[in-house]
């Protein structure tokens, strides 16, 4: 019931937020905007996004590899497609990164290693997000000139670097543990604490670190030019340091366990961002919900091989079942 109460309270917020953002747009408009997206740049954006994910599968592989592993870089592109698709159409019923986790460990035959792998392999997203979230800091003061975004872009920018620092720091997790614990919490102390041992040995491995580090600020980079290249297209007059301060905002307010996987809180998020600066709410809806359908779109391939995998998994019971 409780389960219940949460999902329901969770989709009553993203549908106030769509309904609140939808009451203020006209469609009309932003359907003549839309028309500039073209065929070919569809395609150029389907491909460059598809080399961002090929950009997180090489770090992934950076770090099994320093753990004296490996596994097909196709294989670890293909679960990425996978659990994007588990992601965006299953959500609550079986995360993308478990999925990886599942899949990795078909290959490395420890199931440990698979979990450390992918959190690892997060974990150097967060600190890239962290660290690039710090570089928007003059842009954020300079081009945004809002006090409240300011403010809100510094709350974004304290809880990626606690949240790095809590779980990579041993004395930070000291002095927080009796909060974790007095607010029920002891789970996820426990949970911190073994991950700041899989951290230590692996940034044993300083090239390995190195190299994953300098792909996730690259990666980090190119979803802003991401960003960036469709507005553009959408004839959307927004700056590539703009962007630099609102996706970290986005990121991690969408993070909030507050709606159904960030819809509503991320279109609302778009269009209060943008009408700070001088944009219509029409240009903001029309940037979150194109990225929105282009994520569907490069989803798809992960049904086929969740599909694959799915009738490969039952040809094998059927086949121990006939033995």
């Amino acid at each position: 019931m409780k389960i219940n109460s949460l999902a329901l309270l969770k989709t009553l917020v993203s549908i106030s937020l769509l309904a609140w953002v939808f009451t203020r747009i006209d469609f009309n408009l932003a359907l003549n905007q839309f028309k500039h997206l073209s065929l070919p740049f569809i395609i150029f954006a389907l491909l460059f996004y598809t080399g961002c994910q090929w950009l997180s599968c090489w770090r992934w592989l950076v770090v099994l590899n320093s753990s004296g592993h490996s596994a097909p870089i196709s294989s670890l592109l293909s679960s990425y497609f996978a659990g994007m698709f588990l992601n965006i159409f299953l959500p609550g019923a079986l995360g993308g990164d478990a999925y990886r986790v599942y899949r990795v460990a078909k290959h490395v035959q420890d199931s440990e290693v698979a979990l450390v792998s992918v959190f690892l392999e997060r974990f150097t997203g967060l600190v890239a997000l962290s660290a690039l979230a710090l570089i928007g800091l003059p842009p954020a003061f300079k081009l945004v000139a809002r006090w409240d975004i300011v403010l809100l872009f510094l709350i974004c920018v304290g809880s990626l670097v606690g949240a790095v620092l809590l779980i990579s720091s041993p004395q930070l997790l000291i002095w927080a543990e009796p909060w974790l614990l007095k607010f029920r919490l002891s789970a996820i102390a426990a949970r911190f604490a073994k991950i700041q041992i899989l951290l230590r040995k692996f940034a044993q491995h300083r090239q390995a670190l190195a190299v994953s580090m300098s792909l996730s600020l690259l990666l980090q980079l190119a979803i802003v030019a991401y960003h960036y290249f469709i507005a553009q297209q959408l004839k959307i007059p927004i700056s590539y340091l703009q962007l630099l301060v609102f996706i970290p905002i986005i990121v991690v307010v969408t993070l909030l366990p507050i709606s159904l996987g960030g819809l509503g809180l991320k279109e609302g998020l778009w269009v209060y961002l943008f009408s700070r600066v001088g944009l219509t709410a029409e240009q903001a809806l029309l940037l979150s919900l194109t990225i929105t359908v282009l994520s569907w779109l490069l989803s798809l391939p992960g049904a086929i091989v969740l599909l694959l995998d799915f009738t490969g998994f039952q040809l094998v019971i059927q086949g121990k079942q006939g033995k």
